[in-house]
């Protein structure tokens, strides 16, 4: 009779341990298809979010874009900077040249021209990140080049448009569009979502990636801590790790500006 209990007390802990090694392994499972990189949102989601958010037709949307891409892109080339008023500014910063490796063949690289952007204070108080270069920041989306705002996006397409039935957004529509554009940018970044201005045609994100061979994304990224130093007194200070709106120009882009 003991040895019976024995047997069946045996049996009892195999199943329980068996029960519990199947859950294991599909909770490993169920974390590896969960973990992945970050959503990403493509332009062709951005238009579609924008024009619900706006009212506007998916085309006007598109226009707007165009306006906001294409103005900014002609400024850099002449390596003047670009706000889109309530988002951010757009400039060149200088790299002196350098030896590097283009990974296709053994020369050098030429002088470099990064894009760099600002966000204005009040997209950076939006996503509720810490204000990042204060003042200068504020002066920069204040003191561009080429300042982008409704007027200046009805005035493009109107230039543009080659008879009337091509898109002329009005000025108060052109506002509605600056306005989608910074909402629909504040709620992919606060989600942790790239946000991408690739090609009309780019990818879904389901895998974590999309086209940037257009003008750029956008992400949050966090800059960790470091030392500098103050710029009026010269004394070496410890800067705070901080969470900064991060942008990486597309192919076209960097190929315009170099």
């Amino acid at each position: 009779m003991r040895e019976q209990f024995m047997t069946n007390t045996d049996h009892s802990r195999r199943a329980v341990l068996r029960k519990g090694a199947i859950l294991s392994t599909s909770l490993g499972l169920a974390l590896l298809t969960t973990t992945g990189p970050a959503a990403a949102m493509n332009k062709a989601e951005l238009i579609e979010s924008m024009a619900s958010e706006a009212g506007l037709k998916q085309s006007e949307i598109e226009a707007a874009l165009d306006a906001f891409t294409v103005t900014t892109t002609e400024a850099l080339k002449k390596g003047d900077s670009a706000v889109l008023v309530g988002f951010g500014s757009f400039s060149i910063s200088k790299r002196s040249a350098r030896t590097g490796r283009n990974p296709g063949s053994t020369r050098g690289a030429a002088d470099d021209s990064p894009v760099t952007f600002d966000p204005c204070p009040a997209f950076v108080e939006a996503l509720d990140l810490n204000p990042g270069r204060g003042d200068e920041a504020s002066a920069k989306c204040r003191d561009a080049d080429v300042v982008i705002d409704a007027k200046c996006i009805a005035k493009f397409t109107a230039e543009r448009a080659k008879d009337d039935s091509e898109i002329r957004l009005s000025e108060a529509d052109a506002k509605l569009a600056i306005e989608a554009f910074v909402g629909a940018a504040t709620k992919a970044l606060k989600k942790g979502d790239r946000l991408s201005l690739g090609g009309t045609e780019d990818g879904d994100g389901s895998d974590g990636e999309v086209d940037d061979a257009g003008f750029g994304s956008f992400s949050i990224s966090k800059r960790s801590a470091r030392t500098g130093r103050n710029p009026q007194t010269g004394k070496e200070i410890r800067i705070a790790a901080k969470n900064v709106v991060k942008f990486k120009a597309g192919a076209e882009l960097s190929k315009a500006v170099n």
